[in-house]
């Protein structure tokens, strides 16, 4: 009797809809033809409708084909209009769970030819050009901006995984207004290929994304709060953006895996800092607890790797990547608790942050330190590594220049004490210094320690050159086993 009223209040209950179950979807079937020819854009805001309706729980699957995307709307004859023109988002998922996107082998979203970005004129909608260099502070041209959107954007989610298409977002085919933000030719409006803001475990996979104003991957969170995590990019190729290939504002536990973020900067636009990953926070948050495997960082025209927040981002760890910048610092770091181990750096590497206790400190183990990038000279800026900074530690890493210094080191502390952690530890370390001629640091001189401890180093230059680290003067410290080869010897 018991059992039976339990049934039967179960099967009274009223059905609220909540739980449907998962369901499989062809962006075909939302009329997307996949031809390159056909503006494909109001299939994908049908199916993201559609999964939003449904909070995700789902499937969207693109076949092989060029689906043309993006579409503006002119806001500037609006009353209180804020922009002028305004971009749609291609696949707009908000509050979404359990979804999965997959472009199937040949998928590609493009966006339109003739989407424009810049500053234009609010009242009739043409291009405004004009000679201010940071037209994006001054007030009175707040609405004259026009972005062109995003084609892949996140907000709210959790548990969605992007693979295997090709995101385009076809910039140089723009109609450009006026410059907007900082750069030889900035455009840094809204123009990004997969958007993450406020979600968590999030992955994209074997993706190629280029050809954006601004980043190909942006991960974002807006506060103090933690909603931004378990965020994953593997297998993934970025080329060719205007600021950055991957820029992480915000967030925690992101992983970054066996990709490359090449050319930021080298296309028609460039914004900075052009890097290829530059971690700088920002909306108030936080960036904790980064790993990079096997990414490669090349040819951008700002930093390979920037971070530059102090301790607003910290314990990040680049692991068996390669970094080379020729026109700027290869690396810029100045933030707490960021390892780089089995890396391999092609230019200048130079570290800001100072460090008050050992963990927080900026360390290298076993990484490389080199001049040319396939058969090009990086970045020099008069050493290999700089260190403007406390506590910095080198262990079992190989030096190796031809034409500049290998370090220049400072760590700017009056604390001479033997267990002073700000003072710089090189240990362990070879350091191959092949030139005669053209130091910048100074005459003859292969590199400069100060405030340094040196533990069982070797040190190899040409006859006439000296490394000049003024053992037991300024807090140095030859710590013992060091030793100072001419580059002939064995």
């Amino acid at each position: 009797m018991r059992s039976f009223f339990i049934i039967t209040l179960i099967l009274t209950l009223p059905f609220t809809g909540s739980a449907q179950s998962y369901i499989t979807k062809s962006i075909k079937d939302f009329g997307a033809k996949g031809n390159g020819r056909t503006d494909d854009q109001e299939a994908f805001v049908k199916a993201s409708a559609f999964f939003n309706k449904r909070k995700g729980n789902g499937k969207l699957i693109i076949p092989k084909g060029i689906y043309l995307v993006g579409r503006q709307q002119f806001m500037g004859n609006e009353p209180n209009s804020r922009i002028t023109y305004v971009g749609d988002y291609a696949i707009d998922l908000r509050s979404c769970s359990n979804m999965i996107i997959e472009g199937k082998p040949g998928a590609v979203l493009k966006d339109n030819d003739s989407l424009r970005i810049g500053a234009f004129y609010p009242a009739t909608g043409k291009p405004f050009k004009h000679s201010m260099k940071d037209i994006n502070v001054k007030p009175e041209y707040a609405n004259y901006a026009s972005n062109a959107g995003n084609i892949i954007y996140t907000s709210g989610c959790s548990n969605i995984k992007i693979s295997g298409l090709t995101i385009d977002g076809n910039v140089g085919n723009f109609i450009f207004g006026g410059n907007w933000g900082i750069g030889r030719n900035a455009f840094e409006l809204i123009h990004y290929g997969v958007y993450i803001l406020d979600s968590h475990d999030i992955t994209v996979s074997n993706c190629d994304i280029k050809n954006f104003s601004c980043d190909g991957i942006y991960i974002a969170n807006l506060g103090q709060d933690l909603k931004t995590f378990n965020i994953t990019v593997d297998k993934c190729k970025v080329n060719y953006c205007g600021r950055n290939g991957l820029s992480w504002i915000g967030g925690e536990n992101i992983r970054v895996t066996n990709s490359v973020f090449s050319n930021s900067g080298q296309g028609t636009v460039h914004e900075s800092p052009a890097a290829g990953i530059s971690i700088e926070v920002e909306n108030s948050s936080f960036c904790r607890k980064g790993y990079f495997y096997n990414c490669t960082m090349e040819n951008n025209i700002g930093s390979a790797i920037a971070s530059g927040s102090k301790d607003l981002s910290s314990q990040v760890l680049f692991k068996k990547c390669i970094a080379a910048s020729p026109s700027y610092f290869t690396v810029f770091a100045d933030a707490p608790a960021h390892v780089f181990e089995d890396c391999a750096f092609y230019g200048t590497v130079l570290v800001w942050y100072r460090a008050t206790t050992e963990k927080d400190a900026v360390k290298f183990k076993r990484c490389l330190f080199e001049e040319n990038y396939k058969g090009k000279k990086m970045y020099d800026g008069t050493y290999q590594l700089g260190a403007e900074a406390t506590g910095v530690q080198v262990d079992s890493c190989i030096f190796r220049a031809y034409t500049t210094a290998n370090y220049y080191l400072n760590a700017l502390t009056k604390d001479c004490s033997t267990t002073n952690v700000q003072k710089i530890k090189l240990t362990n370390s070879s350091f191959y210094n092949h030139a005669k001629t053209g130091f910048k640091l100074g005459d003859k001189i292969a590199g400069i320690g100060r405030h340094a401890v040196f533990y069982n180093n070797t040190f190899y230059s040409q006859p006439g050159i000296n490394f000049l680290n003024g053992f037991n003067e300024n807090c140095n410290a030859d710590a013992g086993k060091n030793q100072f080869k001419h580059i002939t010897e064995k």
